[in-house]
């Protein structure tokens, strides 16, 4: 049986040791989820989904040129920009009103793209809902639903609960790093210092590090 093989060029973390095999890649480009097929289910895929941003497209009057081009560059704010001009100088009704219809669809955009990172609130993807923040805020810059993104991106700073799932996060992901590479006693150090510190305390963090520990037992 012929089959294509992946190798190189960040094909390094696809690894198996047996076929068939799958990986899940989220929004960001990371692997999220990997192992047998039939253990894919779709309670998995919409649990990395959420918040998910795929490409918007909007429909602007060909005259609007300058707005269009800001908008393939994901631009949003200076696309906004542009049509808040268009519509003030239109030497037309139908212009100044296809300028407002298009600029009324951003900022509908940029509301449902708010409520994603609520979503990511509930879900507890913390990591996730950071990096799109920081992504929204840069994309709607101009745009009042820029400065929503930017308080709440300051809320979730402040909120010691959520800076906390992030260490967390970030240090189980440390200890994966570690058990790849065969290094189970560091790995198992890091759960163990996850699982037990005061600042974890009812997190999703220390839950994952406490079953990442007993599993990783096996090993030592």
């Amino acid at each position: 049986m012929e089959y294509p093989v992946a190798y190189g060029g960040g094909a390094k973390e696809y690894k198996t040791r047996g076929i068939p095999h799958s990986w899940l890649v989220g929004p960001d480009g990371m692997i999220v989820w990997k192992g047998h097929p039939a253990s894919l289910n779709n309670a998995i895929i919409e649990k990395h989904i959420v918040g998910a941003r795929i490409g918007p497209r909007f429909e602007v009057n060909p005259e609007f040129k300058k707005a269009s081009q800001y908008l393939e560059k994901g631009a949003i704010g200076k696309a906004y920009g542009e049509l808040e001009k268009q519509a003030k100088r239109a030497k037309s009704d139908e212009l100044k009103e296809s300028a407002r219809k298009s600029m009324k669809s951003l900022e509908e955009y940029g509301e449902k793209r708010f409520k994603a990172i609520a979503d990511m609130k509930a879900a507890k993807r913390y990591v996730d809902g950071m990096a799109a923040m920081q992504r929204e805020i840069a994309a709607f810059k101009g745009m009042d639903i820029s400065k929503k993104f930017e308080n709440e991106l300051k809320a979730w700073r402040k909120d010691k609960k959520i800076q906390a799932e992030i260490t967390g996060a970030e240090m189980l992901e440390e200890a994966e790093t570690l058990v790849k590479r065969g290094k189970y006693k560091s790995a198992a150090k890091i759960y163990g210092q996850v699982s037990k510190a005061k600042k974890f305390e009812g997190t999703e963090a220390q839950r994952e590090a406490e079953i990442r520990f007993q599993e990783i037992q096996k090993y030592l």
